[in-house]
């Protein structure tokens, strides 16, 4: 985090790498050596973190229609701390987004229910999948 860097340490270091500096023949290895030191400063104040961000599966009943009112949601939480009026807005939008999510997945999973009906094992195989049941061993060893 920027708030935890001591500033002044920083400064001391980036004076002190700039001042061992030295020209090279070709402006690009003057550049390339420059961004170098002061990289390897910055590097010293704030590593740069490594994160890992896992895709998730797209739900199946995620359409378009839901995505852009997400979009306009998103449009609104940007503009949220400008105004009272903004505010609302912000809360109102995403309201009606829940209640959209809400809406899709119960027409999916109602018409997932109803295509298999009459079929136990095929919506118990519904069920379990959307429950993220994986039974390896069904039976005790």
């Amino acid at each position: 985090s920027l708030k935890t860097i001591d500033k002044d340490l920083l400064s001391s270091n980036i004076l002190e790498a700039v001042s061992c500096f030295e020209l090279h023949d070709q402006f690009h290895d003057s550049c390339l050596d420059f961004f170098n030191k002061l990289n390897d400063t910055l590097d010293l104040h704030a590593p740069l973190v490594q994160k890992t961000i896992s895709v998730a599966a797209h739900a199946p009943w995620f359409d378009s229609e839901y995505k852009s009112q997400r979009k306009l949601r998103r449009k609104a939480e940007k503009n949220k701390d400008k105004s009272l009026h903004h505010k609302i807005m912000f809360e109102e939008i995403r309201a009606e987004t829940t209640i959209m999510a809400n809406l899709k997945k119960k027409q999916y999973y109602s018409s997932l229910l109803e295509k298999n009906k009459g079929n136990i094992k095929a919506i118990y195989n519904v069920v379990n999948r959307e429950l993220d049941r994986k039974q390896d061993h069904i039976l005790p060893e």
